[in-house]
């Protein structure tokens, strides 16, 4: 009997805190946009304004900044709250990773055509293997989070 009220207040408790947490999860499981690693969060500025070597340097300093936050940010779910990761069950974990990886694939394509735009405008008629030697890489592929214990 014990057991069977220990395990009732386990999942009550396990509940009410997804409870605290639903919209969180719904975000990360259906809506997430990438905003929090997207190249447009830093303000680079658009690369077909970038007239100047200086602007154009500038420009690729700021991506250096967007790379490092985009690599802090994996594995995909890193980012995700421990409160709201904490609060997630396993199936929930998986449908958000899954969308993730998607947000971050297309978030590193876009930002890789806008440095080949600007390499391009400085002059530096590079193709995407020698173009990947100048800039920091970005995964095109990601890792699923380990299990949490």
């Amino acid at each position: 009997m014990r057991a069977l009220i220990a395990t009732g207040l386990i999942v009550a408790a396990a509940t009410a805190r997804a409870g605290d947490h639903r919209a969180e999860i719904d975000y990360y499981m259906h809506h997430y946009d990438g905003a929090d690693v997207a190249l447009s969060r830093f303000q680079c500025g658009e690369p077909g304004a970038m007239l100047t070597r200086a602007d154009r340097s500038a420009w690729l300093i700021c991506y250096g900044r967007f790379a490092a936050n985009y690599q802090a940010a994996l594995p995909v779910g890193r980012n995700i709250p421990a409160e709201v990761a904490d609060a997630m069950n396993e199936a929930e974990m998986a449908a958000a990773q899954q969308l993730m990886n998607q947000v971050f694939v297309q978030i590193a394509q876009e930002a890789r055509q806008q440095a080949d735009l600007v390499l391009l405008a400085q002059g530096e008629w590079l193709s995407a293997r020698s173009a990947s030697g100048l800039l920091p890489d970005l995964p095109v592929q990601t890792h699923r989070l380990p299990d949490r214990p």
